[in-house]
């Protein structure tokens, strides 16, 4: 907390005060429903950014924080960003900025990873190709703030302060096709960080349902993306997620015929989206999208439960949000989008939205999701979204979403909290400062 004062004041010492940019929004959210895993009900949220331009080049003093309270959840503050930003431009770069301190992390589909991290970013820009590369850790963010639970070591320590250790590796290019098409590859690499003590060692032959071992993960990705034709655009990628996993296998050698054995993991990722933008009828903009995420039909859990030489089973490192009610991760899943959405009253800055979605297994087995059984029908369900984005006034914004859930006969257990049907109701007011 000293370094993060000595920080600011550092900060704000040195820098012209006509070249302050600030804001705080304080956030009300109210949220209900009936689901498997029942929400905060009602949460009060601070949200705070500053910036300090060195420079018109992009260069700067960069911080974003919040402070969380809710009804169901201690109180909980952190720094999203806390970081300082160098810019120049050299004969072999139209852009060379290096980033130290605390910054986003992420990887070019922003589904694997979205998450804070403390360390070095180097963006470069030469012509129309950029190059970004990164590495930072991801143990000093407050747990309460960190969506990272890969392992059973991060499901023990859930209530600890600080989140999952892991160290990051990033490097991502993006360069143009033809015409208005571009490429996008990244690479990403985490290294699980948790004490080597606290795991299963390999060769043990005694089950643990409660302890586990390292999970280090890598993911490779290529995207494409730019217009079929007017006002209609398009984006593919696909994903490889290798790594290794501690695995409970058959071992002749055994004592118990099983033993503890870490297996590499052989996963994929890809999706595909189409939209089309339609400005003269109500500003209206239409998608459709499919997300199709590899899964394990032998894995006894989401999480740590191979039992094959092989794991196929697809482990983003944080979580996505896809449905209002229902919103598995993209492990052993297939996930259906067509939505739309519209100004219906020119004169106000009013978004109404209505999305549809379908899930389904990829292969008969575990589902990362809560209360959906293993052994459950391919196809999970349906879910209706309503959604309205209101800016009253510059300063003043009303959001509110609606979800509609309907599972099919036998993905939960029969008169659990998720059997027949979600519904989830989400109240979000905003004002700036």
């Amino acid at each position: 907390m000293r370094t993060c004062l000595g920080f600011l004041i550092f900060l704000l010492a040195g820098a012209p005060l006509f070249s302050l940019e600030w804001e705080l929004i304080p956030v009300t959210s109210l949220q209900l429903g009936k689901l498997a895993s029942p929400p905060t009900t009602f949460s009060e949220e601070l949200l705070g950014s500053l910036k300090v331009p060195f420079d018109t080049r992009g260069g700067g003093w960069n911080v974003k924080a919040h402070a969380l309270a809710g009804t169901s959840s201690a109180a909980v503050a952190d720094f999203d960003v806390l970081s300082a930003t160098l810019a120049f431009q050299t004969p072999w770069f139209r852009s060379f900025k290096p980033t130290f301190g605390r910054f986003a992390l992420s990887e070019p589909t922003g589904l694997i990873l979205n998450h804070p991290g403390d360390g070095m970013k180097l963006d470069l820009a030469w012509g129309d190709v950029t190059l970004s590369l990164a590495e930072a850790y991801t143990g000093l963010v407050t747990r309460a703030s960190s969506g990272v639970s890969m392992s059973l070591e991060d499901q023990a320590r859930s209530k600890e302060t600080l989140a999952s250790p892991r160290l990051v590796g990033l490097a991502e290019t993006q360069f143009p096709l033809v015409g208005d098409h571009r490429l996008t590859a990244g690479v990403l690499a985490q290294h699980d960080l948790n004490p080597a003590s606290d795991f299963v060692s390999p060769d043990t032959n005694v089950y643990s349902s409660a302890r586990g071992g390292l999970v280090d993960t890598q993911y490779y990705t290529l995207k494409v993306a730019g217009p079929i034709v007017e006002r209609v655009f398009y984006e593919v990628f696909a994903t490889y997620g290798g790594g290794t996993t501690l695995s409970w296998i058959t071992d002749t050698s055994s004592a118990t015929g099983f033993s503890y054995q870490y297996r590499p993991i052989v996963s994929f990722l890809g999706g595909g989206s189409v939209s089309y933008f339609r400005p003269e009828w109500f500003s209206s903009a239409f998608k459709a999208r499919v997300l199709a995420a590899s899964g394990d039909g032998s894995a006894t859990s989401a999480v740590e439960g191979n039992v094959n030489p092989i794991s196929t089973l697809f482990l983003p490192i944080t979580s996505t949000t896809l449905g209002v009610a229902f919103s598995p991760a993209l492990s052993n899943l297939i996930a259906w989008e067509f939505s739309g959405s519209v100004k219906p009253l020119p004169d106000q800055d009013l978004v109404t939205g209505v999305k549809l979605l379908g899930f389904q297994r990829a292969v008969a087995g575990v589902v990362n999701a809560p209360g959906v059984l293993s052994s459950g029908p391919d196809w999970l369900g349906t879910e209706v979204d309503l959604t309205a984005t209101w800016v009253v006034k510059s300063d003043v914004q009303l959001s509110v979403a609606l979800g509609d859930f309907v599972p099919t006969a036998g993905t939960y257990v029969s008169g659990s909290d998720g059997d027949g049907y979600q519904v989830a109701a989400n109240f979000t007011l905003s004002l700036s400062f």
